[in-house]
């Protein structure tokens, strides 16, 4: 922990080295904030609060240039950029009483403070805290990339005769957590060309010790390569507060930071603890990147990766999302990756939330078009870029609609499983020192955020059950037709006299009875469907558009792909059907049509792709006349046609 002396060192090295710190402005030190930076006096909006100068800059750069560390200069092809960046700042670490850096490097947290960044949960204990978290897992990748630097850094020292002793394991992971927690961007450096970047280093001349700039040509540098962390002393001290509003400004030569104008500052008072924004960052970010989190952060998330899709499919997606892949065209997760914020939903009615479906709006508007083309893709439907996704999906009058109760089951299926491990692996005791209690503030974050998502998302499909049904977009059915509400899709087919006596009797052929109801207890309901739907299918011309629509194939059932374990699966229905024939010979049950591809090609595509199954109590059940508003609990499943949802 730095020391009074030591933060004013600093303050004393920073401002005889051209750096700028506004009158009013101390860096200090204590055991709450630990390095912060506090206002003396009054600071009104608008003020710079400090302004340091390219030469105190730190970055991978001063190594290519350090005469001291020519290692880095004649072996840069054998580091990665951050790597250099790592063991220069070690090696400054190890150095620094002879650093031009010293009174920074003497105001860092020590090597030997209990450092709270995953990367140093050590002990099981710790670590138990952070198991089945997507924080672990990204530590846990990123640690084994770290560990290839090390090594791989290591070994260019020892080979060019530098002793390696000092440069532990423990004080590269130090470096790596100075870097993460306190570096800008490299756009701070950045030059108005482009090609010439200045990086400075310190020459004995007749009157001492000087700092001067050694131009770079990084124009054969990689974009990526361009892209690297940079320390700025003094401007690192600020600590976080999502509420501070500042501005950073880029000036050739200087990075300033200050408070914003009067419309979006009101300014510091005095004594009051002055501020930076590192921006809009979860409680994983800010864990991994700086060792705390936040309650109530606003901007705390939980992460849903977009798996790679099928090859078909990503090639019709790179031609209109090329920011999904690499140049050479492989799939990029982590530009697939999105962050789910805890819902704010507002309160309707029941048929309020089925028509207007509040948590898709809540949701990443990328997200659900990449799911809409996952879906269609999986349907053999053709690719169609969809310029305006959330209308295209929200909006009733769009075909779009369709897909929401899939989508809310893709992501409930995504979170479903994450929130079951969290909260299988959280541990019983208390929080026992620092990393455990931020920890144990992320994990909660994640829970809570989790839950609400699915209840939400429970919440949406849960209504459709009471959606009312329009059997024209134009007409909307009566308030006084007994279909308003639809509690299974067995009483839309008997009250439309679409179930036939001698599909009927098929059935009762095979299962003993033809109660509908009867049937359904016993499980026979998929089966039923899946028949029903294929029975339908045989003479389309005879049924309603909005059921002829919906059952009808894609394509040809001769030329329609299926799935060979959809095959296998209606396969296990022919036995059904050659009863049926024998016991109604002349019905549709004795056509020549029926083959286990035809099954799943219609009534087993529309159950398998556009119904789903849904507990049926809902916690605002709709009311009917003379209901005293008493609803009972029981939870009863019951299989929803998508189609018949949104005609």
């Amino acid at each position: 922990m730095a020391t009074t002396s030591q933060t004013e060192a600093l303050e004393t090295w920073l401002r005889s080295n051209g750096a700028f710190l506004h009158p009013s402005v101390k860096v200090m030190q204590s055991e709450e904030c630990g390095i912060h930076i506090r206002a003396t006096d009054i600071i009104p909006p608008g003020t710079n609060l400090a302004s340091v100068p390219h030469s105190l800059a730190f970055s991978y750069l001063n190594a290519l240039v350090d005469e001291a560390y020519p290692v880095f200069k004649q072996h840069r092809h054998s580091f990665k950029v951050e790597a250099i960046g790592y063991f220069y700042l070690m090696m400054q670490y190890v150095d620094r009483e002879q650093s031009f850096w010293k009174p920074y490097l003497d105001a860092l947290p020590s090597p030997d403070e209990e450092l709270t960044q995953p990367l140093f949960f050590y002990s099981a204990e710790d670590i138990a805290w952070l198991e089945g978290t997507d924080v672990w897992h990204t530590v846990t990748a990123r640690q084994n990339v770290y560990i290839d630097y090390y090594n791989q850094g290591v070994a260019v020292l020892q080979e060019v005769g530098i002793d390696t002793e000092p440069y532990t394991w423990h004080l590269f992971l130090w470096a790596v957590s100075m870097y993460t927690s306190r570096s800008f961007s490299s756009r701070s450096l950045r030059p108005h060309s482009g090609k010439y970047w200045a990086a400075y280093k310190t020459t004995q001349t007749p009157e001492g010790k000087v700092r001067q700039a050694a131009i770079l040509d990084m124009s054969n540098t990689s974009a990526e390569d361009l892209h690297f962390p940079v320390l700025f002393p003094g401007l690192d001290a600020a600590n976080h507060s999502h509420e501070s509003k500042v501005d950073w400004t880029f000036d050739p030569g200087l990075f300033s930071i200050a408070l914003a104008g009067p419309n979006e500052s009101n300014g510091v008072t005095a004594g009051s603890e002055v501020f930076n924004n590192y921006g809009p960052k979860s409680n994983g970010e800010l864990l991994i990147g700086y060792g705390f989190c936040m309650p109530n952060n606003p901007h705390d998330s939980v992460a849903m990766l977009f798996k790679a899709p099928a090859v078909e499919l990503q090639k019709s997606l790179r031609a209109v999302h090329p920011g999904y892949f690499t140049t050479e065209g492989v799939w990029k997760p982590e530009k697939a990756t999105f962050d789910l914020k805890l819902p704010t939903l507002v309160p309707q009615t029941t048929s309020g939330l089925a028509h207007r479906p509040q948590i898709f709006h809540q949701l990443p508007e990328p997200l659900l078009e990449l799911l809409t083309y996952l879906l269609q893709h999986e349907r053999g439907l053709p690719f169609t870029f969809i310029e305006q996704p959330l209308t295209y999906l929200t909006d009733d009058e769009e075909d779009g609609c369709r897909y929401l109760p899939h989508i809310a089951r893709m992501i409930a299926s995504s979170l479903a499983p994450k929130l079951q491990v969290l909260q299988s692996t959280t541990p019983a005791t208390a929080p026992q020192n620092r990393k455990q209690q931020y920890a144990s503030l992320y994990r909660s974050s994640q829970l809570t955020i989790m839950t609400a998502l699915l209840e939400a998302l429970k919440t949406y499909t849960r209504a459709l059950i009471y959606r009312p049904r329009r059997f024209s977009r134009s007409a909307p059915i009566p308030k006084d037709n007994k279909l308003m509400y639809l509690p299974t899709f067995i009483s839309m087919l008997e009250s439309h006299a679409l179930i036939p006596a001698e599909f009927l009797a098929g059935v009762g052929a095979n299962a003993g009875t033809e109660d509908l109801e009867q049937l359904r207890s016993a499980g026979w309901e998929e089966d039923i469907w899946v028949l029903l739907l294929s029975w339908l299918s045989l003479n389309l011309a005879e049924l309603p558009r909005w059921l002829r629509e919906a059952i009808a194939p894609p394509e040809e059932v001769g030329r329609r792909h299926v799935d060979d374990e959809a095959v296998t699966q209606a396969a296990e229905l022919m036995n059904l059907i050659e009863t049926a024939s024998s016991a109604c010979p002349g019905s549709r049950w004795a056509e020549q049509r029926w083959s286990p591809k035809f099954i799943a090609a219609t009534g087993g595509r529309v159950v398998r792709e556009d119904s789903f199954l849904v507990k049926s109590t809902d916690p605002h059940p709709p009311l009917t006349d003379g209901d005293d508003g008493e609803q009972e609990e029981e939870q009863e499943e019951v299989r929803l046609f998508v189609h018949f949802l949104f005609p």
